[in-house]
């Protein structure tokens, strides 16, 4: 197979099945890519096993030959093959392109394997294949999107809680008294007790408390003012914690044990050691942590 016939194979090709397929819709030029993927294949060139040579036939005797096919062909030179041989196909000849010096035609006997017998594929084969190529390429394509993103958007899991041991739950202590208005307490703030230190209920938005909700305040007691103290005076000598709930998070105060603490409270825990408390409702959880 020469250059220009090689180049013409490899456009059919193309058409045939590249990615924009369409020569199913061009039947010419389909039965020249059967012709030539069929002269390409190695067996091809062997398939002619005998050259049988005829006679040609005067112009004289044309007339007469005509009227004599009929009965030539209706009367078989060869033996019928048997009906019970599945595998056996009737020989079929292939006329040259030429003459002979003689006058007589060139048969080639092509063997019944020949490529050229293939059933052709459907039209309907080659836009399938396009079809899922193209389905292919959209989940490839997808897949990595996916990868990348996740790549992108993924984080290391960080818990939300300390494991810390829980030690203890206040209830409200109807006996302690926080004047209304000292820091945020109200006239029916709830108050509890806790070794030296004094929680209550306060007004968001006071102190460190921000604007939440649910939110308390933790004082050293005996920084409460006395019951005849004067309201425009107020004064406090030591920290202040609070906290407030945000959300779904509760109100949370938590801080470490050091000098500025209540004696009562060192007494009980170590310095360094952390204390936490949580509020759910009108209870209030206590964890500590010596780590």
């Amino acid at each position: 197979m020469d250059t220009a016939t090689l180049d013409e194979l490899r456009a059919l090709r193309a058409r045939a099945y590249g990615p924009s397929a369409d020569i199913d819709q061009d039947p010419a030029a389909l039965r020249r890519l059967r012709e030539l993927e069929a002269r390409e294949r190695p067996g091809a060139a062997s398939d002619a096993v005998a050259l049988v040579h005829t006679p040609a036939v005067p112009a004289e005797h044309e007339s007469a030959a005509a009227r004599t096919e009929p009965a030539a062909q209706a009367e078989p030179s060869s033996p019928r093959v048997p009906a019970s041989q599945p595998n056996s196909q009737p020989t079929r000849h292939v006329e040259g392109h030429g003459e002979s010096p003689s006058g007589e035609h060139l048969v080639a006997e092509a063997d019944s394997t020949s490529t050229s017998a293939d059933p052709a594929p459907p039209k309907g084969g080659l836009r399938l294949r396009t079809r899922l190529l193209w389905v292919l390429s959209v989940v490839v394509a997808a897949t990595v999107a996916a990868g990348v993103t996740y790549a992108i958007t993924s984080m290391a899991p960080v818990s939300v809680s300390s494991g810390a041991e829980q030690i203890a739950t206040l209830e409200p202590d109807t006996l302690v008294d926080v004047p209304a208005g000292w820091f945020g307490a109200g006239l029916s703030s709830a108050a509890y007790e806790y070794y030296g230190l004094t929680l209550f209920e306060a007004a968001g938005g006071f102190s460190s408390a921000g604007n939440g909700t649910d939110c308390f305040t933790i004082v050293a007691t005996d920084q409460l003012p006395a019951d005849d103290a004067d309201t425009n005076s107020w004064s406090m000598n030591g920290p202040i914690y609070s906290g407030c709930r945000v959300g779904v998070f509760p109100a949370t105060v938590q801080f470490a044990i050091d000098s500025n603490s209540p004696e009562e409270l060192r007494a009980r825990f170590p310095d360094g050691s952390a204390l936490q408390f949580v509020r759910d409702g009108d209870r209030i959880g206590v964890f500590h942590s010596s780590e």
